[in-house]
């Protein structure tokens, strides 16, 4: 009777054990499907100058190297991404305002650093190109002094700039800088004729 009775004990204590184990097991997969659900559920917002690295095609699809860098780095993240349209004179304030979470294609600088963080790797290397109206007779390509009272179309306050200004006084030229905002800008700005080169990026 003692034999059976401390049978069945260890027989309840066992299924107990087992019933604990399980309603564990369960709780933690739940927990951790939530989490995965949650981590699935993260939506980044990303502030999109819709230029060339970024942009929605006539055919409203999105293309552009920044985006494709972006889908690559969700198949590591899970992340979501909602873009926020935004120009160079608004963007920055949006970052620092919570309006987005992350932007791309903006050089490193020191000033910049200590409002927002850079990630450890560049997404690429930009190299700067003054173009100029090849409708503009007197413009040429021997010597820079052609280049003397110009007007360059350029985004202000940006490394643009600032190499364009460094070049400017390497070889003693003083232009007159315009600002462009984005290639539709520039494009209209040399129809115009508002602005006899520009500096453009690739």
């Amino acid at each position: 009777m003692d034999k059976s009775r401390k049978k069945s004990a260890v027989l309840f204590v066992c299924i107990l054990l087992v019933l604990g184990m399980w309603m564990m097991l369960s709780v933690y997969s739940q927990a951790a499907g939530t989490n995965n659900d949650e981590k699935q559920a993260q939506t980044i917002r990303v502030g999109s100058f819709e230029d060339t690295f970024n942009y929605v095609d006539k055919n409203g699809v999105r293309r552009g190297y920044g985006y494709e860098l972006m889908q690559a780095l969700a198949g590591y993240t899970e992340w979501k991404f909602e873009y926020v349209k935004c120009d160079w004179s608004d963007c920055f304030d949006k970052l620092e305002n919570g309006e987005i979470d992350i932007m791309g294609d903006i050089s490193y600088s020191d000033e910049r650093a200590q409002k927002m963080l850079f990630s450890d790797e560049p997404m690429g290397e930009e190299k700067y190109i003054l173009y100029a109206d090849l409708s503009n007779m007197d413009i040429g390509m021997s010597d820079f002094k052609f280049m003397d009272g110009k007007r360059v179309g350029v985004l202000m306050d940006t490394e643009p700039e600032i190499m364009l200004t460094e070049w400017e006084n390497k070889n003693g030229i003083h232009t007159e800088h315009v600002n462009v905002n984005n290639d539709n800008d520039v494009e209209k700005k040399l129809a115009n004729h508002e602005i006899d080169a520009f500096v453009f990026y690739s």
